[in-house]
């Protein structure tokens, strides 16, 4: 079933654009897209927001496993199983709230989301249209309905296979449509034209 409020889509090249409609959300400016940038890269968190006090360390609540959002996957990530709960709580509490802090800096890294801030933030960005090429691959952004099962380098293809010359260094075998290619080296060869393209796009291929 097609979620109607977040809709994901290949871009042609790397990565995804997910939208999200009908939200509250839908109206805010520039400052508040970056704030939630910084929520969901796990950016700027602070041992307050985790139930750390920094003067009062004793009446501190740290995150438990059944915690929803980032509590909970701070908790996973922190403690690892629930048995290690106790010890890993009195090992923070012992080593203090600048301690905590710099754990939370570096668990940035392994729990946040990786996106890219710029375009959550930019309001005037114009987004590549459905259905067009990337220039950078020849392959096309589509709507992804089952991000498990997608495989940009079959789903995203749509290119024909009409046999084209081209001349290519290629060091490594791809993949395309669930054909290899190369690795080839200075060569003069024929391959489909949807191969070609991605190899033109890349660089590494040149029209005969």
């Amino acid at each position: 079933m097609i979620n109607k409020i977040l809709r994901s889509f290949f871009l042609g090249n790397e990565g995804f654009h997910i939208y999200v409609s009908k939200s509250e959300y839908d109206d805010v400016g520039s400052k508040e897209r970056a704030e939630i940038a910084d929520y969901i890269m796990f950016r700027g968190s602070i041992p307050e927001t985790f139930g750390f006090r920094k003067f009062n360390m004793n009446k501190s609540s740290l995150p438990k496993f059944e915690d929803d959002g980032w509590g909970g996957r701070l908790a996973k990530h922190l403690y690892g199983t629930k048995s290690n709960r106790p010890k890993i709580l009195q090992e923070v509490l012992s080593g203090g709230y600048t301690l905590f802090q710099k754990r939370l800096e570096n668990f940035r890294d392994s729990i946040g989301i990786k996106i890219d801030p710029n375009v959550t933030q930019d309001i005037h960005r114009i987004f590549r249209l459905p259905g067009s090429i990337n220039s950078k691959s020849g392959l096309t952004k589509i709507f992804v309905e089952d991000l498990k099962k997608f495989d940009p380098y079959v789903d995203a293809c749509f290119i024909d296979d009409e046999e084209v010359e081209v001349v290519t260094n290629c060091p490594i075998e791809f993949s395309l449509k669930k054909k290899k290619f190369g690795p080839f080296n200075n060569e003069q060869v024929s391959v489909p034209k949807f191969a070609a393209v991605y190899m033109m796009c890349k660089g590494i291929a040149s029209s005969v």
